[in-house]
């Protein structure tokens, strides 16, 4: 996954020395990928920041266990592109329209300050602040923070926000964001349908792409010694999530997103709980990627190093774009053969 990756980052000089961003999706062509545009709600635009966002997560987090130095070029080369989709309101625009670095404004999916974005560009930002220290992040995330804090009806963001704030509280001691992660993580609480935290206040339906809710109380209650969130993530961990894993994420669709969110719920569940069953629960989620699915397939092909872009009913798709490989990334970071990924890259470059 991390190969697909690196293949899939592309320049953008026209943003500034060193930007990169990832090309959103790659179709099969032989034994290559042909890189296409996302283009579902009209013509969106060729890389996002939703991937770029998620991607500087993930290298952030390479370049802080492993110290490999290409992982933080490509950290800070999507955090340039994340800070120059920002506007001079402090809200982000989702995608550049083509790779000479023009901003798509006049589509729905990308209007400046839209939800998912804007939490996951925050969320990034908070965490290079916390990793690089560079004062370019604090002065985006702070210009951000109006625009983040604009009312969603959609706990899903709510919970992406709470993260960035916490995150961003360890990184400058600020005690206002330690204050709006805990006021986000009490309304995400506070909405609970029996046992569940709910994407929507009153609404049952739940999708696991992007549900972090039961994270951002878990780690927003241990750090700030509030039991009753560390117990409300536990109880929906149990009454959601435990289901789903058991399942092997059955269902008509399952994509990486979905397992990807659902380890990161698990683990933040198991570190504030200490239980060891929430580890083992994240465990068996994981095999999802070597066929512990409706497919009885892999979806991870270690040998090609690309994870492909989910299951439809029983059958892989032979598509692999840059948030499957981003997001099989963060769900098996501390369970892949780093050695082996570096002579690999080392020996292409």
């Amino acid at each position: 996954m991390i190969r697909q990756l690196q293949r899939l980052l592309r320049p953008i000089p026209a943003l500034g020395q060193g930007t990169l961003a990832l090309a959103i999706y790659a179709h099969p062509n032989g034994g290559e990928f042909d890189l296409t545009e996302a283009a579902e709600s009209g013509y969106e635009g060729v890389a996002c920041v939703d991937d770029a966002a998620r991607g500087a997560l993930l290298y952030t987090e390479i370049w802080n266990a492993y110290g490999f130095p290409w992982a933080r070029e490509a950290a800070e080369g999507l955090l340039r592109f994340t800070c120059a989709m920002q506007m001079p309101d402090g809200a982000f625009a989702n995608f550049a329209a083509g790779w000479d670095g023009r901003l798509q404004l006049d589509t729905p999916t990308s209007r400046p300050g839209g939800g998912p974005w804007q939490a996951r560009a925050m969320h990034a930002l908070a965490r290079a602040a916390t990793v690089f220290g560079s004062g370019l992040y604090v002065d985006a995330f702070e210009a951000g923070i109006p625009a983040l804090s604009e009312p969603t009806p959609h706990l899903d963001i709510s919970a992406v926000r709470a993260l960035a704030m916490l995150e961003y509280s360890r990184a400058t001691n600020t005690r206002l964001a330690g204050e709006r992660a805990v006021a986000w993580s009490e309304a995400i609480f506070d909405a609970r349908i029996g046992d569940v935290l709910p994407d929507q206040a009153g609404r049952e339906d739940v999708h696991l792409w992007g549900h972090l809710q039961e994270a951002a109380l878990a780690r927003v209650g241990a750090t700030f010694g509030r039991d009753h969130l560390v117990q409300a993530a536990a109880r929906s961990a149990d009454a959601l999530l435990a289901p789903a894993v058991e399942s092997a994420f059955a269902g008509p669709r399952s994509l990486a997103f979905d397992v990807s969110s659902t380890i990161a719920n698990l683990d933040a569940v198991a570190r504030a709980t200490e239980d060891t069953r929430y580890t083992e629960l994240a465990t068996s989620a994981r095999a999802w990627f070597d066929g512990r699915n409706a497919a009885g397939q892999p979806v991870y092909d270690r040998q090609r190093g690309l994870v492909r872009d989910g299951i439809d009913g029983s059958r892989v798709s032979e598509n692999s774009g840059a948030e499957s490989n981003i997001e099989g990334g963060l769900a098996l970071i501390n369970t892949l053969p780093w050695d082996a990924i570096e002579g690999d890259l080392t020996a292409s470059r």
